[in-house]
């Protein structure tokens, strides 16, 4: 590095070894006592978001990392130099699974909008607490660049035991190496650029335990031997509509799985997905209608963005339609691509909320109530689930059966707590954007709300994202237990 005499870095070397004589002073106590650093229910100021049975503890009341706190943390650095600075500079955050079942959750390093430095000067370190000590998490010992993390994931569908909790610390330095040859002026102007990133933990409780039930397991064996493509084999065979398998008993009959967590995972595009159902006379918008499976994301590509930025309701050029079908779909990797196809997605609306139950809101996105001047079709790759979807996902309870929920409006299962919790789509931290408009305004879409009802939402506000699609008609479930 040139001209490496500048105030700026004296300063580092001074600041450093100043800190490193104090942290020698005190390691022996930090090694001992680290493992009360982050006590998730001890401090009144700790940031706690739900992702289902899924709780995400930040410290400090946000989930933010940026230098406009301690310049001192974001001085150039080697991954080594980076322990010295715990308990200071790192960044902490528990999981903890509350539920009964095992679980899974990714966390991500996500740029904020004030962010103005490259991702290419910037790495990251996790350490995992395990007993009384911090190991760095394999393949972190040398600190991973920013920019190469894709998605910004740090960690993903790492399994967690029921009632467990696991605690991170993050570093997220200005890595030294990577300045290396750069003119002085040029290492000043990136250390003093904001640093601004977050944190996003997400993650789902999903059943483990029995996952391999006779009826499915046979059932797709059989399929499998007998070469038929998932969703022909899942109509044909009579013994997997148990439990978890219902016809919707509509004009198309479509077969939907059912109940708080049915077992409906499947890998696709190297993620969870989960199987909303097997759909007849899907149109791929050449007027060839098949019978095909239906896929959403078991964890949402984003927890907070607007359907539309521009605050209308036409999906044909809303903002969260060209995200979907532009930056995410060139993101997937090309197999799955491949097992995507055109469909025709119905974008018939409604003018009300109050006296829709779940057999009428599938009538009306397939009917022509639009606000004027929208289109009632689409055609395209990536969509998102229905306010149908939604309602005929319960299974019901053993006070409100699943014909009473289906008979109920959606917007009034805010009082119907056993239809909402036995809905494997309903998330009860978060607001879901369906694709469905309110036909009597300009910028309304339904959205499934964490009090288990469906209710019209400005298409600017930020809710959660969970893509949905289409499965091209040859393709065949593999095997697997689920």
């Amino acid at each position: 590095m040139k001209d490496s005499l500048s105030f700026k870095n004296i300063f580092k070397r001074e600041t450093k070894l100043a800190t490193y004589i104090i942290v020698c002073l005190t390691i022996v106590v930090l090694s001992l006592s680290y493992a009360m650093f982050f006590k998730v229910d001890g401090n009144s100021k700790n940031q706690v978001v739900k992702a289902g049975d899924l709780e995400f503890t930040y410290e400090n009341s946000s989930n933010e990392i940026t230098n406009t706190t301690s310049n001192e943390c974001f001085m150039p650095m080697t991954s080594d130099e980076t322990s010295l600075y715990l308990g200071t500079c790192d960044y902490k955050l528990s999981v903890h699974n509350t539920g009964s079942l095992k679980g899974a959750y990714t966390i991500k390093l996500k740029a904020n909008e004030g962010n103005t430095i490259d991702a290419e000067y910037l790495k990251v370190i996790l350490r995992k607490q395990e007993g009384d000590t911090l190991q760095v998490v394999s393949g972190f010992e040398s600190g991973k660049k920013v920019s190469e993390l894709a998605d910004g994931i740090i960690i993903e569908d790492e399994e967690m035991a029921s009632g467990s909790t696991v605690v991170y610390s993050i570093s997220l330095y200005v890595a030294e190496d990577s300045l290396s040859g750069l003119e002085s002026s040029v290492v000043d102007g990136i250390v003093a650029s904001k640093i601004s990133y977050s944190i996003e933990g997400t993650g789902l409780v999903h059943e483990t335990e029995n996952v391999d039930s006779p009826t499915f397991a046979e059932g797709m064996t059989e399929c499998i031997n007998e070469g038929k493509n998932g969703a022909t084999c899942l109509m044909e065979n009579a013994s997997l509509n148990t439990v978890e398998l219902a016809y919707d008993n509509t004009d198309d009959n479509n077969l939907r799985y059912i109940g708080a967590n049915p077992n409906n995972y499947v890998t696709f595009n190297n993620e969870l997905w989960r199987i909303i159902g097997v759909f007849n006379n899907i149109d791929d918008g050449s007027g060839t209608k098949e019978t095909r499976i239906k896929l959403i994301k078991a964890t949402p590509y984003n927890m907070s963005m607007a359907w539309d930025t521009a605050g209308t309701n036409d999906w044909s050029n809303a903002s969260l339609q060209n995200e979907l079908n532009g930056i995410y779909l060139d993101n997937i990797e090309s197999v799955s691509k491949t097992m995507i196809s055109d469909a025709i997605w119905n974008l018939g609306g409604s003018s009300t909320s109050n006296d829709v139950t779940a057999s009428m809101f599938y009538e009306r996105e397939r009917g022509t109530t639009v606000y004027s001047g929208r289109p009632t079709e689409w055609t395209g790759k990536i969509g998102l689930m229905y306010p149908s979807d939604y309602g005929y996902a319960t299974s019901g309870g053993s006070t409100t059966n699943r014909e009473t929920c289906l008979n109920t409006v959606l917007y009034n299962w805010y009082s119907s707590s056993e239809c909402y919790n036995n809905d494997w789509l309903y998330n009860n931290s978060n607001y879901q954007w369906t694709l469905t408009l309110y036909a009597s305004r300009s910028y309304s879409v339904f959205s499934v709300y964490s009090g288990g009802y469906v209710s019209g939402n400005i298409t600017s506000d930020a809710r959660g994202v969970s893509p949905a699609l289409y499965l091209n008609s040859n393709v065949k479930i593999s095997g697997g237990s689920g």
